[in-house]
């Protein structure tokens, strides 16, 4: 099962390696709800329960997320709400060691990211989150998403250094 573990990590990995450089929020969103059902059957395979439920609840509020954004609509305050409640309660069903109080905390990261409307206020947040699972795959010994997370969150730095911060320098300096 660890092998299993490792082999969806990897594809998460690749599918993040292309997700922080995106333009749209439709496309980030869509590689995201594949990363997350990815990472979610890896921390499965290893009884990483309370990971696991956090990320395949994520999912289903990247899809709600995705509709939104489809149709060109803002989130409503009160959706973004509810998902943090969601997440609380998952994660206090699934609690079973001290260090599941990571996976919240990055879950409510998730909940900030991925409201976002703005891809570069996006991906400051998602950094954040990614750092978040990182702490938390070590606690767990969740190593094939440890390498997964660093190199999300090396990916979504670049992304920032990349996308926001050169580009606007970029722009700045354009006659």
């Amino acid at each position: 099962m660890e092998s299993l573990s490792y082999a969806a990590s990897l594809i998460a990995t690749v599918l993040g390696l292309i997700e922080p450089f995106g333009k749209k929020m439709k496309t980030i969103l869509m590689l995201n709800f594949l990363g997350n059902v990815l990472v979610g059957i890896s921390y499965l395979l290893i009884s990483g329960y309370s990971g696991a439920a956090i990320c395949f609840t994520a999912c289903i509020q990247v899809l709600i997320n995705y509709t939104y954004d489809a149709r060109g609509k803002k989130l409503p305050k009160w959706l973004i709400a509810l998902e943090a409640v969601v997440f609380m309660v998952i994660n206090a069903v699934t609690f079973a060691h001290w260090y599941d109080i990571l996976a919240l905390l990055a879950a409510m990261l998730f909940v900030l990211s991925v409201s976002q409307s703005n891809a570069k206020h996006y991906r400051v947040l998602y950094m954040s989150n990614s750092f978040t699972w990182i702490a938390y795959d070590l606690l767990a010994g969740a190593y094939g998403n440890l390498f997964t997370h660093a190199v999300l969150f090396i990916a979504t730095m670049s992304a920032i250094l990349i996308r926001d911060i050169k580009s606007k320098k970029t722009d700045q300096t354009a006659p």
